[in-house]
């Protein structure tokens, strides 16, 4: 059809670069905040309400895959919808509205690697201490002060002796910590 008015040519279209990279190899880190007394959770959700601290959490695991079990989960419901959630049950009949449902740790982080994305393991105590040898790096935020609860944070310091980074701050009437450490 050459001459013809009904051939168009074909341009090149560009588009936005995808500002969410995937990542070949992701990194797994585990996210938390813990009292003096290791306290981080009591009837399902934190002890505190602590802005710095929470905006903290969100803000640094913002672009991840974040792993978490059943009860954090259910405490964090409002704000999976725009993030990548893998929840844990053992229960093959729970589904979680705004996440995926893995029946393991290793298989939540089967799923989570096939996403391209860092790993933010996010709690509770179980898989805490079950990640905790898994895990590259630690953000723990440390609020110097004591709360009753019913969730410890495990001992990290053998498995994480190395501090990158230490922030301090005073926000509330609570000094907090925020550290990254690694193996």
């Amino acid at each position: 059809m050459l001459g013809s008015t009904l051939w168009t040519p074909i341009h090149a279209i560009e588009y936005e670069q995808n500002s969410q990279k995937l990542i070949a190899n992701p990194m797994i880190r585990m996210i938390a905040a813990c009292a003096r007394n290791r306290v981080m959770g009591i009837n399902g959700t934190l002890p505190w309400k602590i802005e710095r601290d929470w905006e903290h959490f969100l803000e640094t695991t913002r672009d991840g895959v974040m792993i978490m079990g059943r009860r954090c989960y259910e405490d964090f419901v409002e704000h999976a919808r725009n993030r990548k959630v893998i929840a844990l049950s053992r229960n093959p009949n729970h589904n979680f509205p705004h996440a995926q449902r893995a029946d393991s740790l290793s298989g939540a982080l089967e799923v989570a690697s096939s996403m391209g994305k860092n790993i933010w393991i996010c709690g509770g105590e179980e898989i805490y201490r079950e990640a905790m040898p898994l895990c590259e790096e630690l953000h723990l935020t440390q609020i110097d002060a004591s709360f009753e609860g019913d969730a410890f944070f495990p001992s990290w310091e053998e498995h994480f002796p190395n501090e990158v980074s230490r922030r301090e701050m005073n926000f509330d009437g609570y000094r907090l910590v925020f550290l990254v450490l690694k193996k």
